[in-house]
């Protein structure tokens, strides 16, 4: 099994590598970067379950590959920023404005069109980037948010931020929660990749109505009933 992880960890590196160097000439249009991004999103995923021999279950009946929805998903390990890249056709997260820093990262960050917070003006950027996102969800994109803001522990919900109601309010939508187990699988901070079967699930939509409080409250709640 070490040696599958060694091999693994082997080709994602490479992997970002080389899609992120060679193919930098597909950075001249938004569309091959995100055909590009999801082709080595897709190859990451098949990889891990091919060599690892871990199954990814993915119990969705909520989510629409041709609607725009907002997705506010747990965070655990890398495989969630992958994930969705794979799942959907047109996928854009919203992340922090340090990642597009980024040598590789950031660069596809950007040209996908992956919005970002400024952590230090988050109330002013939420609500400039809530235009962004409603222009998106017209185009039928799926806009993930990781609203405990980082990475938590495998089987632990972290404290909702404030974000994705403020998100909501603006657009007055549902809010989509899906909750992802790999932090068991892919731990975090780790290279120690574990034979764990992966599980994501759609859950019931939060509709739009609910007071701040009461907003996060359901979604960590949904998040946790999940675990």
């Amino acid at each position: 099994m070490l040696l599958k992880v060694f091999l693994f960890n082997f080709i994602f590196y490479f992997s970002i590598l080389f899609f992120g160097l060679f193919l930098l000439p597909v950075l001249i249009s938004r569309n091959l970067t995100r055909r590009t991004v999801r082709a080595w999103s897709k190859s990451i995923i098949f990889f891990l379950k091919k060599i690892l021999n871990i199954k990814i279950v993915f119990e969705n009946n909520f989510l629409k590959d041709n609607k725009g929805q907002v997705i506010a998903a747990n965070h655990q390990s890398a495989f969630d920023t992958i994930f969705f890249l794979a799942a959907f056709d047109k996928t854009i997260y919203v992340i922090k404005k340090e990642l597009i820093f980024i040598p590789i990262y950031g660069w596809y960050a950007v040209r996908l069109g992956n919005i970002y917070i400024n952590r230090k003006k988050k109330i002013e950027s939420v609500r400039k980037i809530s235009k962004n996102i409603k222009h998106l969800i017209k185009k039928n994109y799926k806009v993930v948010i990781f609203p405990e803001g980082t990475r938590q522990p495998a089987n632990k919900i972290g404290d909702m931020k404030p974000g994705v109601f403020l998100i909501q309010d603006y657009l007055k939508k549902p809010v989509y929660p899906v909750y992802i187990n790999s932090g068991g699988t892919w731990p975090k901070n780790s290279f120690k990749i574990k034979k764990k079967n992966i599980f994501i699930k759609s859950l019931k939509p939060i509709p739009y109505g609910f007071t701040k409080k009461k907003f996060k409250e359901l979604l960590k709640k949904c998040l946790e009933d999940s675990i």
